[in-house]
Order: structure tokens, then C-alpha cells, then sequence
């Protein structure tokens, strides 16, 4: 802050906490502002214990904001999300409270669909077991896996058709000539690609990926179960980037061992690091990322961005992106 640029008085500064790391300009943004901590690592300390004197809080997925937490935040005005998913704050204990949830609901859209696309032509093309194939002196054996199918022979079901859901779309059917089918419980309005609605389980028996881009609620956790995967083609592929507990994984992996599916690719887990006994870890056929769908130059920093809209709400103006 330059000499000739009015200060802040210090008792008028709000108590910024920050849950996570941040990119290093929104952090800067915070902190000419405010009195900001930063706890890297989230888990490291009693996030209850220590809220009671703040403003606002800025998070990412490690913390969570449970009810029992926010009934110790007697000052807290604003949460700020840096990312999409809400499932990890109590929308209803905040709003009870009087404390404004903002997020940035754009910031991963572009990144997550083009690592859908990618883990798509993995398990299609079977692009990580060949190459550990390869580095094994398997060069022979790799060339005889039965040939893939082409992706605009194959229909694509994309389960939710948010922001998310619409760039894969789009990827599928402009860049691939994929037909494209859709199940999505709010009317979504126009499409600008050629898209078919129908309903969850009618998409599930005719898609050849079924791809799930859905918020973790109530209505949607364990979608993904036993009696779900059995209408599913025995050839088809599951791919979640949206929330690990969107699938029942113990009921996947047992889906995987027993053939029922071709291939799955996850990117998020219902644990997360997943503990050493996890049923996916064992899984056959299974492509495993650890929760990078956002992991971009670009999302991360629109991610941090949500900093702007906790300074707006400190500030009584009207934030960009409140969750409700």
C-alpha cells in the first residue's frame, strides 16, 4: 500500500481466517484489507476452537464447517468457498446465522471436463495399463488387447448438465461426434449441442460412458450403488469428477471384480487420502487420480478469487457469487 493511500484503521480491520493456501495475489488482496491467518493445513488444528474472533473464513475441501463449528463463530459474517462444491459447509446452520456463503461456481468447469475427456480416452484406449505394460518389457502383450471402440460410435450420458456437465457435452459431441444423452432433476434450458433428456435410469441402460456431474446431497449420495450399476452395460465405463460419495465404492469395486463394467475412472473419493484398505485400491480396470479435476494454473487462481467476494460482503456490497 502506497504512503498516500489512506489506512485502514487497525481496529477497524475484520479478522480474516484462511483455511487452506491460497494463491499468493488473492492472499495479498486479503491482507490489504485485513488481519489474515493462514493455516496451510486445516487438519492441524481445532477450526471450532479458534473461529470465534473472525469476520470471515475463506476454505477449500479440507475444512468443514459443520453446525457445531459455526455455533462458535459469534462474529463470522462471510464464508468463502474457493471452489464449487458446498457439501462441506452447513448452508442452513450459516444462513440461520446470518453469515453470507459465496463461492466461485466457475472456476473448474473448463479444467474438470478436459480431465473427463482425458481419463475417457484412458480407460478407452486402456492408455495407463499399456504403458505400464510397456516399462515391464510387455511390448508384445500390450499390442494384443482386444481393439477399443471409436468414441463417435459410442453414446455418452452425462448425469447432471450443469456448467460441468455442458463443457463435456460439448467436447463429446463437437469434438468427438458422440451422440449425447442427459439426466438432470432441474430443467436446464437451452443446450447449444445436440442433446437427449431422459431419465436416470433409462440413461444408465443405453449410455456407453456414464459420466456424473452432480453436487453431493442427500438425494444424490450412494446414487451410484449395487442396484444401479446392474442396469448399466456389462461394457460400458464410469466415470465421477463430481463427489466421491456420489458412489457407493465398495459396491463399485465389486462391480469392477466381477466384470460388470469395463472400466471406471475416479477422481474423487468418499475418503480422501483414501486409507490403505480402500475397495478401489484393490479394484481391477480402475483409473485412479487424487482429486485434480481443478488442478489448474487457471482454476486454482479463479478458485482464489472468491477472496473478492468475502471483501465485498465485509464491505455491505452485494457479492457475485452468494450460494443463495
Amino acid at each position: 500500500m502506497s504512503s498516500n493511500q489512506p489506512r485502514i484503521p487497525l481496529s477497524d480491520r475484520p479478522r480474516i481466517l484462511v483455511l487452506d493456501r491460497l494463491e499468493p495475489s488473492a492472499l495479498q488482496r486479503l491482507e490489504a484489507a485485513g488481519d489474515v491467518t493462514v493455516v496451510p493445513e486445516p487438519d492441524s488444528v481445532d477450526v471450532a476452537a479458534m473461529i470465534a474472533s473472525y469476520d470471515a473464513v475463506v476454505i477449500r475441501t479440507s475444512a468443514c464447517l459443520t453446525s457445531a463449528v459455526l455455533d462458535k463463530a459469534a462474529k463470522l459474517r462471510a464464508i468463502g468457498r474457493a471452489g464449487v462444491g458446498l457439501d462441506n459447509i452447513d448452508l442452513e446452520a450459516a444462513r440461520c446465522r446470518g453469515i453470507t456463503v459465496v463461492h466461485t461456481p466457475e472456476s473448474g468447469t473448463e479444467a474438470v471436463a478436459d480431465l473427463t475427456i482425458g481419463m475417457l480416452l484412458c480407460c478407452l484406449r486402456r492408455i495407463h495399463e499399456v504403458h505400464a505394460e510397456v516399462l515391464a518389457g510387455r511390448h508384445q502383450q500390450a499390442r494384443s488387447l482386444p481393439p477399443a471402440r471409436q468414441m463417435s460410435e459410442m453414446t455418452i450420458g452425462i448425469v447432471g448438465m450443469g456448467r460441468i456437465g455442458r463443457a463435456v457435452g460439448r467436447r463429446c459431441r463437437w469434438g468427438f461426434g458422440m451422440r449425447v444423452v442427459y439426466a438432470d432433476i432441474m430443467d436446464v434450458g437451452r443446450i447449444d449441442f445436440v442433446a437427449e433428456p431422459m431419465g436416470f435410469e433409462a440413461l444408465l441402460r443405453v449410455a456407453d460412458v456414464v459420466s456424473l456431474h452432480v453436487p453431493l446431497t442427500e438425494l444424490t449420495r450412494g446414487m451410484v450403488c449395487k442396484r444401479t450399476i446392474d442396469l448399466m452395460k456389462p461394457d460400458s465405463i464410469l466415470i465421477n469428477t463430481a463427489r466421491g460419495a456420489v458412489v457407493d465404492c465398495a459396491d463399485l469395486a465389486a462391480a469392477l471384480a466381477a466384470g460388470r463394467l469395463a472400466a471406471a475412472a475416479i477422481d474423487v473419493l468418499d475418503v480422501e487420502p483414501p486409507p490403505p484398505d480402500h475397495p478401489l485400491l484393490q479394484a481391477p480396470r480402475v483409473l485412479l487420480t487424487p482429486h485434480i479435476g481443478a488442478r489448474t494454473l487457471t482454476a486454482q487462481a479463479r478458485m482464489s478469487d472468491v477472496v473478492d467476494d468475502v471483501l465485498a460482503v465485509l464491505a455491505g456490497r452485494t457479492p457475485r457469487f452468494p450460494a443463495w
